[in-house]
């Protein structure tokens, strides 16, 4: 990023929307190791359309459960306390960035797009099996919403910065064009976005460093898969196999990770077949 997020005060340029009661009480608890799970299947179940959504969601051909989870105490029995928790904060920053008027057609398509990504960090982060990329699918899902927060609030910049992104570099890295024309980019939004929301470190760092994830002094695993993941989503939007027709991946985010071409393939697979599912799960 060109700009420190310490910087980057949003305050004056976007009204920021608050999260909801329980998900700032869940976010208050994941820094905690010893965090009691009982009183965390409480904070979900005050939140009567955010425990069914859960459900849902784990419910989905995705996780590919053998029995239904019939309650959000199953929930986090079967799926673990970091994935329910990830799944909470998830869904509930979709329902606070519900965009209007002109951002809305545009939302629909970011929405899709990050719910991709979303399974692709997953996927390779089960590949990885790394305690380090634990919350791949909340960072994969979160991941663009600077983007959406700037499109909302800013649209003909936002227009203005994606017909030069589309002259400069064929659409493939809109956030050096936004650089451009704001002054700053969506990874830098998304991640102040974060921090006020105050949510964890290790999201504030995948939302902020995605595109340029060699860049941050706190560079993860996690990090890297969501870096991968934001092409990867692309290349299954595009029913594509060539990773030129996506976003660029740093070769060393590849090495690191140990992902091949034959692993980006069923990646790319297994992305293309799960989305449209979630998607109705998560912003119908």
């Amino acid at each position: 990023m060109n700009q420190s997020l310490n910087t980057l005060n949003l305050g004056n340029d976007y009204e920021l929307p608050p999260l909801p009661v329980a998900t700032q009480r869940l976010c208050a608890m994941a820094g905690d190791p010893n965090a009691d799970v009982p009183q965390m299947v409480r904070v979900v179940e005050s939140d009567a359309a955010l425990a069914t959504r859960i459900l849902g969601v784990a419910n989905s051909a995705f996780y590919g459960l053998s029995h239904k989870v019939g309650n959000i105490n199953q929930a986090f029995f079967v799926l673990g306390t970091h994935t329910v928790r990830n799944l909470a904060m998830g869904l509930s920053v979709i329902a606070s960035l519900k965009p209007t008027g002109q951002a809305t057609a545009h939302a629909e398509h970011l929405w899709q797009h990050s719910i991709a990504a979303a399974i692709a960090a997953q996927t390779a982060a089960n590949r990885l099996n790394s305690p380090h990329a634990h919350p791949a699918f909340v960072a994969g899902l979160l991941h663009d919403i600077g983007h959406l927060v700037m499109f909302s609030q800013s649209p003909d910049l936002s227009r203005q910065a994606l017909r030069l992104s589309l002259e400069d570099n064929d659409g493939l890295s809109p956030y050096l064009s936004e650089r451009k024309v704001f002054g700053f980019d969506h990874m830098a939004v998304g991640a102040e976005l974060a921090h006020q929301w105050r949510l964890p470190a290790i999201l504030q760092e995948c939302i902020g460093f995605h595109h340029e994830p060699f860049t941050s002094d706190a560079m993860t695993d996690a990090v890297l898969v969501v870096h991968v993941a934001n092409s990867i989503s692309v290349m299954a939007e595009l029913d594509s196999l060539d990773p030129d027709d996506a976003p660029p991946i740093d070769d060393r985010a590849l090495t690191r990770l140990g992902l091949d071409a034959g692993g980006m393939a069923d990646i790319v697979s297994e992305t293309r077949e799960s989305v449209a599912e979630l998607l109705s799960l998560f912003v119908n």
